[in-house]
């Protein structure tokens, strides 16, 4: 197998139900875009391919998004499989959700509907039941990850090329039905990212997002850089210590800064001084674009593609992250993700590197980088994010 291929196999037996596609109406239109942040759309259109133009209308149907799939799971109820913006092959993107019921009940202005096999439930309690077989057996070496893939309607399992066997073993253990699995091969090995704006260096990781807890000042970051109680260092100077972290299990943190220093609701972007306004947390939906920012490569950007992936590191395992191709390096851990919107998404946990300690260089539908989502470390933390 060469070094940038990745296959996809079938490991187990049974096939899932090709989608159908059904359109009902096209993509609604919208405004102009006039308050995107300039260097995040330079960033989306250099890293995803698109001309500013494209870029607009993309923006137009990722505005659409989060209503029509909002209302599709109401409307479908348990039948409901998912949502997700996907490109249309003709240099646009379209708003899909999905559904294992009959799709001609409902119609929706600027969305296709597609018929499937499975519900989103039923993926998301596969994902729990490989989460629980793991706990109780463990995985052995060589199963990276697995998550849920709603544009194909499936769990996908990842494992490298030595390991075809042994994952088969294990999830046939987990009592998994098989039908909701697709298997993927790869040789780029999951790796966590070690090495008060978000993005800037400390320690040898990245801060995620500035926020408070009552008078204190902090940030959150990825709980594989530090224990509880570690030193943060920037620039040298001693500037606080980590008041919680979990890692494996999840990867968070959050750390204290000194009454001193000054919370900005900003990420650094690396291109002189420009930064991006962090206004709010309302999580993105599968498809759309989002930037990471971190020390080792900077400003980068890429599309969501998984939910509720739980990646298996050399030092435990790690559930409920989310995937996206946006490339990353080692010492970017605890870094900024964010969406259009002004919309802060949460801190990067790892990626399946490359030789030099990077996935920038790997075929971006090849390409595999993990966040922590925020919103889940805000309420567990008791913190608050600066949003101004």
């Amino acid at each position: 197998m060469s070094k940038h291929t990745r296959t996809r196999r079938r490991l187990l037996a049974g096939a899932i139900l090709a989608a159908t596609a059904l359109a009902v109406g096209g993509v609604a239109t919208a405004a102009p875009v006039t308050n995107m942040d300039p260097a995040m759309a330079a960033a989306i259109e250099r890293d995803l391919g698109m001309s500013p133009a494209q870029f607009e209308r993309y923006l137009a149907v990722e505005r659409n998004a989060e209503q029509a799939i909002a209302m599709a799971e109401r409307r479908f109820g348990e039948n409901f499989a998912g949502g997700w913006i996907e490109a249309d092959g003709r240099g646009g993107h379209r708003v899909v959700v999905a559904t294992t019921g009959r799709p001609t009940a409902w119609r929706s202005v600027g969305a296709e509907v597609r018929q499937v096999r499975h519900s989103l439930a039923e993926l998301e309690a596969a994902v729990e039941r490989l989460n629980e077989a793991a706990a109780e057996s463990g995985t052995g070496s060589g199963l990276q990850s697995w998550g849920v893939d709603v544009a194909n309607n499936t769990v996908t399992v990842t494992v490298s090329p030595y390991a075809t066997m042994a994952a088969s073993d294990f999830v046939a253990s987990s009592g998994v039905d098989a039908r909701l699995l697709d298997f993927e091969v790869s040789e780029y090995e999951p790796s966590t990212l070690i090495n008060i704006i978000g993005g800037l260096r400390y320690n040898g990781c990245s801060i995620g997002f500035p926020v408070t807890r009552g008078a204190t000042k902090g940030f959150v970051t990825a709980g594989h850089c530090g224990n509880v109680g570690s030193p943060v260092r920037i620039n040298n100077v001693l500037v606080g210590y980590f008041q919680r972290s979990n890692f494996p299990g999840a990867d968070a943190a959050w750390a204290t800064v000194r009454q001193q220093d000054t919370l900005f609701n900003r990420v650094w972007q690396y291109s002189g001084n420009s930064t991006y306004a962090v206004t709010g947390s309302r999580e993105a939906v599968i498809g759309a674009a989002v930037c990471r920012s971190g020390f080792r490569t900077g400003w980068r950007c890429g599309t969501l593609t998984r939910n509720n992936v739980t990646v298996n590191y050399g030092q435990g395992s790690v559930t409920g992250l989310r995937e996206s191709n946006a490339c990353a390096g080692q010492g970017d851990s605890g870094g900024s993700w964010v969406a259009s919107g002004n919309q802060a998404q949460g801190v990067t946990s790892g990626g399946a590197l490359g030789n030099d300690g990077t996935n920038c260089g790997i075929p971006q539908n090849q390409r595999r980088t993990w966040f922590q989502r925020l919103n889940p470390m805000l309420s567990g933390y008791g913190v608050n994010l600066v949003v101004r």
